[in-house]
């Protein structure tokens, strides 16, 4: 049963969020920008987690949307605005834009994700051809197990948060999708693993 995300996965998330912005930023609002979430083959649980993401975004959304336009000294008493300026300078200082111009950006980008089970029981599939079709671009969490980790094209993927193991390299390469060119933006990708997959 799961009462909570773990610390690690709420970072993620923040990484992601930030990411979105600074591809942005850089030219890329209209290519498409995942993250992976593959922490369990249990479909109950895939759901449950996707829920807390949910929640979680919604928050940060609330706490971004009162804040971003903000003086510094005025979004810097919200723990949510200084939580992403902590990982911002933690993760992204070299990114070649400052914190002001990555705060303006933030409301813009929280609000284009959306969150996917992909799972054989998923009544929504990850589908980004529909968007480019539609001239749109995709920003997606994608919360799964086995079925993200085979077969399935994740799009502009960022990062990828692993909580799977198995004793083969080559199968965790492939799970976590940890191959391939990132032009424009593989200083950004970011890669969770537990210690031991590590």
């Amino acid at each position: 049963e799961i009462s909570d995300l773990p610390p690690s996965l709420y970072d993620a998330i923040r990484q992601f969020v930030l990411v979105k912005v600074i591809r942005n930023l850089g030219g890329q609002a209209n290519k498409h920008c995942s993250m992976m979430v593959n922490v369990s083959r249990f479909v109950d649980i895939q759901n449950t987690v996707r829920t807390f993401i949910n929640m979680d975004l919604k928050k940060l959304s609330a706490a971004v949307k009162a804040n971003y336009v903000m003086p510094e000294a005025v979004s810097q008493k919200n723990n949510e605005m200084i939580i992403l300026k902590r990982v911002f300078d933690e993760q992204f200082q070299g990114c070649g834009y400052g914190w002001a111009e990555v705060k303006m950006e933030l409301y813009k980008s929280l609000v284009s994700i959306r969150t996917f089970v992909v799972n054989s029981k998923s009544d929504e599939t990850l589908d980004y051809k529909k968007y480019s079709d539609e001239g749109n671009s995709l920003t997606a969490i994608a919360v799964g197990g086995l079925s993200l980790s085979r077969g399935l094209t994740i799009e502009g993927l960022c990062i990828s948060y692993m909580y799977r193991n198995t004793r083969m390299y080559d199968t965790l390469m492939q799970m976590g999708r940890w191959f391939g060119y990132r032009p424009g933006f593989e200083d950004l990708c970011r890669v969770h693993l537990a210690q031991d997959s590590i």
